[in-house]
């Protein structure tokens, strides 16, 4: 028997997927957790390649925070931080959940391997 989600506890202004790469939608499990994450840009005509590495820092794309949830061939989705919290409340991102670096430290230090992660439409 799945746990039931409950009311929410927090609520936190977040940007998600851009049209053509929509954050998936559905219940999914935390997969990854990762403090000070490195943000890697692969090559799209081959996922295999890293073409850029970004370190932990002021100019990372995934801020303070990685909490992985959901992945495929080539694809991984989770919840990130960002350099850019202006663009919060938009769907901008390449199917990730943006949050500011504050709450995104805020849900990290909450959740688990494991825990249920619902994303509604």
């Amino acid at each position: 028997m799945e746990e039931d989600a409950g009311a929410p506890i927090a609520s936190f202004p977040i940007a998600v997927g851009r049209p053509g790469h929509e954050t998936p939608t559905g219940r999914f499990r935390v997969e990854e957790m990762v403090e000070h994450p490195d943000f890697h840009r692969f090559d799209p005509k081959d996922p295999t390649r890293v073409l850029e590495r970004v370190p932990p820092g002021p100019r990372n794309p995934l801020g303070e925070r990685w909490i992985g949830f959901a992945h495929g061939e080539g694809w991984t989705v989770g919840i990130h931080g960002t350099p850019h919290p202006e663009l919060l409340g938009r769907a901008v991102s390449g199917g990730c959940v943006r949050m500011r670096n504050a709450d995104v430290i805020r849900v990290y230090d909450e959740v688990a391997l494991g825990t249920l992660v619902i994303v509604h439409p």
